[in-house]
């Protein structure tokens, strides 16, 4: 794979160059739409055994401080369900086109019906942390740093549906996502519609698996890694063995406000009336899979190093 402008890859074995490419192609927009469909599902999780708040005498909250945020300790144990997420292009009737997850479950991978995954924090030390602070060029940040994806969980979609045609059943094995930084405030230049924001996470998972309907023919993705970077000097592409990806910063990112190319969200109304959402999404990182197979051939891995996308503009407006 050649260098192209917003984004550099490492080169993979010329041997397979086409295969390559092709089941790349397929591979990078199957795992980015089951990753943005788990970010959403995560969202409507609420948790099953969440405890219900408990009031606090006078004397038990004098014993509280509190300086620029709070530390919040989880340790709860549930499972989702849902019969069936939609998503549709238009609100009118009977032309209505629809996206469906159907029989969606989120649990632990464990046999039967799956058991009950983990939101916990690695320890006190380690919990999620919600802070507010101000920064040396005095802009003021709001920061949230989230332990609480980190333990695996398993992801199953049994039908996926496109305008009433069932495409297959997807499954996500043991996707550990964080620790995240999350940091977001107003824009920079100071002007108004949105906020500028910034995300951090380094992700793994076992495996990614799609079956067309009954066809036994399966589209698996083995050893999944989104990180900053491969790390060690015995690192080989090729050679999923050498591969680590240690360090504390060692993580996929969406935005740098830091170095002044945050990510940005606007909600803007035009001339017409129209209103629009607008995404700006630059990122940076590293994409491993260790093995593609595909009706139980082997293809090998994917390395895609160095990526840098620094500009990543995406319009959503309403359908007319």
């Amino acid at each position: 794979m050649r260098r192209a402008s917003g984004l550099t890859a490492e080169k993979l074995s010329a041997d397979l160059h086409f295969v390559y490419r092709q089941v790349l192609l397929i591979c990078l927009a199957l795992f980015f739409s089951v990753l943005l469909f788990i970010l959403a599902a995560l969202f409507f999780a609420a948790p099953s055994g969440a405890a219900e708040p408990v009031p606090l005498s006078d004397a038990e909250l004098a014993n509280v401080t509190g300086q620029a945020g709070i530390s919040i300790y989880t340790s709860i144990a549930t499972r989702y369900t849902s019969s069936v997420i939609k998503f549709s292009d238009t609100d009118s009737t009977p032309s209505r086109n629809w996206i469906e997850f159907q029989n969606v479950t989120v649990n632990d991978g464990s046999e039967g019906s799956g058991g009950y995954y983990l939101i916990q924090s690695p320890s006190y030390n380690e919990a999620n942390t919600l802070d507010i602070g101000t920064n040396d060029a005095g802009r003021t940040i709001v920061s949230f740093k989230d332990y609480s994806r980190v333990s695996p969980r398993w992801y199953h979609v049994e039908d996926l549906v496109f305008c009433n045609q069932s495409l297959g059943s997807l499954h996500l094995d043991a996707l550990s996502l964080g620790p995240s930084l999350y940091r977001f405030g107003v824009h920079a230049d100071g002007t108004g519609g949105g906020f500028d924001f910034d995300y951090s996470t380094r992700a793994s998972a076992q495996a990614f698996r799609y079956t067309y309907n009954t066809i036994p023919e399966t589209l698996t993705l083995s050893g999944i890694h989104l990180v900053g970077q491969a790390t060690g000097t015995a690192d080989d592409p090729a050679n999923p063995a050498t591969w680590a990806f240690t360090g504390t910063n060692n993580v996929f990112r969406i935005g740098d406000m830091d170095n002044g190319n945050p990510a940005k969200i606007d909600v803007v109304t035009d001339t017409t009336g129209v209103t629009s959402l607008f995404l700006n999404l630059p990122m940076q990182g590293s994409l491993r899979v260790e093995n593609v197979a595909f009706g139980g051939n082997n293809f090998g891995p994917i390395a895609i190093d160095g990526i840098r996308v620094h500009r990543l503009s995406i319009e959503l407006r309403p359908g007319t």
